[in-house]
């Protein structure tokens, strides 16, 4: 694949580029805003999708999107790929969870869900890993959107950024279409927020799970995160490759492969 070298940022499972649980940080600045008098809004499932489907269209819009018909030979190679592995997936499942799966032509070892049921999954992942180990790096995401992670994760950047809009200007509203400073700050929010270690742990097992109404060896969502972990050992023996803080969040890469094998 072209100029598609792994870069070490191994985001996969932790962050949402796209989509990931918020922790106290995010939590804290709704919190904040709040004290300053700002009013708090509901936002309905409906809504949720609406503005879900607008923040990938927006992110599709801003990324290399692989598809059949993409000018690059290499870019429909990696489109093709994803329709293959993705063609195992129970079609009553897909159509459950609105799955919309595609691939950006990125060399970030990544792939991140979002609250409407699209994923998305990078080009650098796909070239570390098998077609079932990329099928498991789904199901893991497609656990996100099961468990509610990817809607709840949503909602609270939404809100930050209204809160945002309150505080900094004259409004705070949310209308039919979010702005274009709400999405970058949806983005934003998203980008630096981490799922915690139990909805992780929940979305290993979901993957096992997914694998085998796949009609693929569960084993290998365990060994997709083992890619993951030898990717990141080494990466730790490099300065500065930006591992430090990635996951400080998250369970140890060792003992969630433990508990995945343990399931066997």
């Amino acid at each position: 694949m072209k100029n598609i070298a792994p870069m070490i940022i191994l985001a996969a499972m932790c962050s949402v580029g796209g989509c990931a649980q918020a922790g106290k940080t995010l939590v804290n600045k709704v919190a904040d805003a709040a004290a300053k008098g700002v009013q708090t809004f509901k936002v309905s499932d409906a809504e949720v999708v609406a503005y879900a489907d607008e923040y990938m269209k927006w992110k599709d819009a801003d990324n290399p999107l692989c598809t059949a018909g993409s000018y690059d030979r290499e870019m429909r190679a990696v489109a093709a790929r994803l329709e293959k592995i993705t063609s195992a997936i129970p079609a009553k499942l897909a159509k459950e969870l609105n799955l919309r799966i595609r691939a950006y032509y990125v060399a970030n070892v990544n792939a991140f869900s979002c609250a409407n049921g699209d994923i998305r999954i990078f080009a650098g992942l796909m070239k570390c890993m098998t077609d079932d180990e990329v099928l498991a790096i789904i199901g893991h995401e497609v656990g996100h959107v099961a468990n509610k992670d990817s809607k709840n994760a949503f909602v609270l950047a939404i809100r930050i950024a209204v809160l945002k809009d309150a505080v900094g200007s004259i409004g705070g509203k949310i209308g039919e279409q979010l702005t274009n400073s709400q999405l970058a700050t949806i983005a934003e929010e998203l980008g630096k927020a981490r799922y915690s270690q139990k909805q992780e742990i929940n979305a290993d097992a979901y993957g096992y799970s997914f694998l085998k109404k796949c009609g693929k060896d569960p084993a290998k969502m365990a060994s997709a995160l083992g890619v993951l972990l030898r990717l990141q050992e080494e990466a730790g023996s490099r300065p500065n490759n930006g591992y430090e803080n990635l996951f400080a969040s998250h369970p140890d890469l060792k003992k969630r492969i433990e508990k995945l094998n343990n399931k066997q």
